[in-house]
């Protein structure tokens, strides 16, 4: 497997893999375009032969903020359980987690014991619980940051 920023020509890849991770709450195209089309959205994936079996999108807002949002973090479902959702977010805290940076943040559905264990075995805390923040399901999320 090879990590690699992958830009807007994926376009059609990642939809895939988003819809097929994220079932009941995937993005639309004019999501991914606006945000592909941002210097400060970064989409790094893992790819087996060429296929995406892994991702995690962020947000740089050092310059502007001083911190790096996680926007998404996935793995195909043949995949999970062998750490690389550890190895994604790690590999983005010590390329990003430089310079004006000082913490990350990012999000998870109550339901998802799994992320959450990766976020707090990478370190993360979290930071509180915001009521009926998802809306396909309606569902809390739990926030988490990861101060530097």
């Amino acid at each position: 497997m090879t990590l690699r920023k992958l830009n807007v020509k994926w376009i059609k890849e990642m939809m895939e893999f988003d819809q097929l991770c994220f079932p009941t709450d995937f993005w639309e195209e004019r999501d991914w375009r606006s945000l592909l089309e941002d210097e400060q959205a970064i989409y790094y994936a893992l790819l087996d032969s060429e296929k995406i079996v892994g991702q995690i999108f962020v947000y740089n807002w050092s310059g502007e903020k001083d911190y790096v949002k996680i926007m998404s973090l996935a793995i195909h479902p043949d995949k999970r359980k062998q750490g690389l959702a550890h190895q994604l977010l790690d590999h983005v805290t010590k390329e990003m987690g430089q310079g004006e940076v000082k913490y990350f943040c990012g999000e998870t559905r109550e339901s998802n014991k799994a992320m959450q264990k990766v976020f707090e075995d990478c370190g993360y805390e979290l930071d509180g619980i915001e009521k009926g923040y998802y809306i396909h399901p309606g569902e809390n999320a739990y926030k988490y940051i990861l101060r530097l």
